[in-house]
Formats: structure tokens, C-alpha cells, sequence
């Protein structure tokens, strides 16, 4: 069974001959009958219609049916009018939107703008809203109208907040004092700048003077080390042996100091694990 009938006929009266339009909105179909056939069900429509003739005001009886068969095919038609006659008819079946289609027409709208293909995105926007124009008219006209809308205030809105940010950077108009006293402020920040980096060079001249000192030591003092290079590295190695013999007693006094930790906790263990049965006794 289908979602419902939509519908669109003409009828003129017999009275006075005046013709009249019925649209999709002004049909109510009710499932009259069902039954079942060899490609599923036949379900039967029924629509009943009661109004008035707006110029002669003839009371009017208007009655269409449709059959439903195989589902989602319209396979006949019938109607019936009491004071009218009906000069044109057209039915469909009627779909539901389903919730999926939305997410899927966005995604083809986004996909193109992430590609940057923008006279993409432009063909299926303009084949999306024919789409939903064609299917309400109205509701798709109002919801464009507030769309642009809202597109040009944001687009006025974000104008208007670049052109106060720019005139807040803009520098303001300065006075002739006001000129003066930043110029005097520059000026001694420049001298002092200049005595920093006088200072700074008076230091980095005592530094070479002071390097220059110790090389001079240093290469008096060089020979002295060769010469007696035999010494100093005897003496080196004896201060190394001593530093191992040392490590090597301390770990020796170390080791001895928990082997006796360890007997007398053993010893007062049992001390007590004694007093304990003496007391059970």
C-alpha cells in the first residue's frame, strides 16, 4: 500500500456553468477495500467531495475512486458528480519523503563544496531547489526568501564588524605635544640602548683580554705537564686504586652489615615465636 493519492481535477456546473479547480490539499482518499492478488494487494481509494457552486451556490455532489494495483501503480479510475460535471481528472501515488533522502541530498550539496568545485556544487543546488519547488511551491519559495535574507544580513553583519575593527587599529590624530614627548621618550630609549651596548662591549673586550691571560698561562704551564706527564699519571693511577679498594670495602662492610641484620632479626624472631608458645602452654 502506497503513502496516499494525490490528486487534481476540474468540474464545471450544471446549473449555471461555472468551472472549478480541486487540487491535491482538497482530496481526503480513504482505503475503501483490499484485496489480496496474484502481485499483492489491490486497495481502492475512495475520495467523496461536498461543496458549493461559487457562483450559483448549487449544491454539489463530486465522488472518485482509484484502484491501487500492484502497489505503488494507480491501474484505474472511476468518479461520479451529482449537479456537476467533471471535464478533467489526473491522480498519483504519493511517497513519503524518506528521512535518509535529506542526508543524502546534503551530502551531495557539502561534497563538492569540500572538493572546491564550486560550479558543481552551483548545478546541484539549482537541481535540488527544482526538485522542492516542484514538490511545495510555497513552503520551498518562503524558506529561499528567508534564506537570502539571512544570507545578506550575515554578509552585512560581518562588513560592518571588519570596517570597526579596521577603524579601532586605525591610529588616532596626535597633538604637537603629544609628537614631542614620544620623540624625547625615543630618543633616550636610543641612548640608553647606546650605553647598554657600550657596556656590553667593554665586557666582551675584559673577556678576550681575560682569555688571553689564561692562554698565556696555559702555554707556560704546558711544558711543566709533559715533562712530568709520567708522575702525574702514576699519581692518578694510585688515587684510582685507592678509590676502587675503598668501593670495594665498603661493599664488603656493607654486605657484612646485613648479614649480621639478618641474624639477629632471625635470632629475635625466634625469641619471640618462644615466648609466644610458653604462653599458649
Amino acid at each position: 500500500m502506497s503513502d496516499g493519492i494525490d490528486g487534481e481535477a476540474i468540474y464545471k456546473c450544471s446549473n449555471c456553468g461555472a468551472k472549478h479547480f480541486l487540487h491535491a490539499d482538497d482530496f481526503e482518499f480513504e482505503v475503501q477495500s483490499s484485496d489480496e492478488r496474484q502481485m499483492g494487494a489491490e486497495t481502492q481509494y475512495v475520495a467523496e467531495i461536498h461543496a458549493c457552486c461559487h457562483n450559483c451556490k448549487e449544491a454539489i455532489e463530486l465522488e472518485f475512486e482509484v484502484w491501487e494495483y500492484p502497489a505503488g501503480i494507480i491501474n484505474c479510475t472511476n468518479e461520479s458528480a451529482n449537479n456537476a460535471e467533471i471535464t478533467d481528472s489526473h491522480f498519483s501515488i504519493e511517497h513519503l519523503p524518506n528521512p535518509d533522502d535529506g542526508v543524502v541530498e546534503v551530502a551531495k550539496l557539502i561534497k563538492p563544496l569540500l572538493q572546491f568545485r564550486f560550479d558543481k556544487f552551483s548545478e546541484q543546488f539549482v537541481d535540488f531547489w527544482i526538485t522542492q519547488y516542484r514538490k511545495n511551491a510555497r513552503t520551498t519559495t518562503i524558506s529561499s526568501a528567508i534564506s537570502l535574507v539571512l544570507a545578506s544580513a550575515a554578509i552585512g553583519l560581518g562588513i560592518y564588524t571588519s570596517q570597526e575593527k579596521l577603524g579601532q587599529q586605525l591610529p588616532r590624530a596626535q597633538d604637537f605635544n603629544e609628537q614631542y614627548v614620544l620623540l624625547k621618550t625615543t630618543q633616550q630609549n636610543l641612548n640608553d640602548l647606546e650605553h647598554f651596548i657600550s657596556s656590553k662591549k667593554n665586557e666582551m673586550e675584559a673577556t678576550q683580554n681575560l682569555l688571553g691571560d689564561l692562554e698565556e698561562q696555559r702555554a707556560a704551564i704546558e711544558p711543566i705537564v709533559q715533562a712530568n706527564q709520567e708522575l702525574v699519571d702514576a699519581m692518578f693511577a694510585q688515587h684510582r686504586r685507592d678509590n676502587e679498594n675503598y668501593v670495594l670495602r665498603e661493599r664488603l662492610i656493607g654486605v657484612a652489615l646485613g648479614v649480621l641484620a639478618s641474624l639477629i632479626a632471625s635470632v629475635i624472631w625466634h625469641f619471640i615465636g618462644r615466648f609466644r608458645r610458653k604462653r599458649g602452654v
